[in-house]
């Protein structure tokens, strides 16, 4: 199945995002390109593929920032659907927390084997992945990945979103299985059933 995939690693150049390239071609994936730029990126993304999009941690935020919004924003096939996975080493809960708010679709610390980092590819094909769509973000469901199964609970806040439900297949692309959208009640938006103090 990875054979059918592209992996683009973001990284500094140096020892590390080779011998990261080797492993991820050891796993099987189809085409692996190391982007050290941010201008270098979007050239790397293959519209008719699935892409694995791997930081390191190293790249700074200031990179993150700018590629995850190429990624999320990308006009053609589907790839704003494509997973962002952050290696990093030794997160303590505040990076990690800032790590999942801009957008990661996982992060994996190392030390990591080649079978963890093969079984958490896996996890982001064939099975229904949630993206949420507001004013400001588009990208995985941040609240479940701290909550898990509690995190999916129905949301009903005071700003319109969008959840689309979908499927990762390498051999047929991106597919929605659900849209679902809240449009809070304007009757509550109004303020005229506010109290004044």
């Amino acid at each position: 199945m990875l054979e059918r995939t592209v992996a683009i690693v973001c990284a500094e150049s140096g020892a590390w995002p080779n011998a990261f390239r080797d492993n991820l071609s050891s796993l099987g994936v189809g085409h692996v390109e190391v982007v050290a730029n941010v201008d270098h990126f979007e050239g790397a993304l293959d519209p008719d593929k699935i892409n694995f999009v791997f930081f390191q941690q190293a790249v700074g935020l200031q990179f993150m920032v700018k590629t995850l919004r190429i990624l999320r924003m990308f006009p053609r096939g589907d790839v704003k659907y494509s997973p962002a996975i952050l290696m990093a080493r030794e997160l303590v809960e505040t990076q990690l927390r800032q790590m999942v708010e801009l957008g990661f679709d996982d992060v994996i610390q190392f030390p990591c084997t080649k079978g963890m980092l093969r079984h958490r590819m896996h996890k982001q094909l064939m099975s229904p992945v949630s993206y949420f769509i507001t004013e400001n973000y588009f990208g995985p469901d941040r609240r479940a990945f701290f909550e898990g199964e509690a995190g999916q609970k129905p949301r009903f806040g005071t700003r319109a979103y969008e959840r689309r439900t979908f499927m990762r297949n390498p051999d047929h692309g991106v597919a929605i299985m659900d849209i679902h959208k809240y449009v809070p009640d304007e009757a509550k938006q109004d303020g005229s059933d506010q109290i004044e103090i």
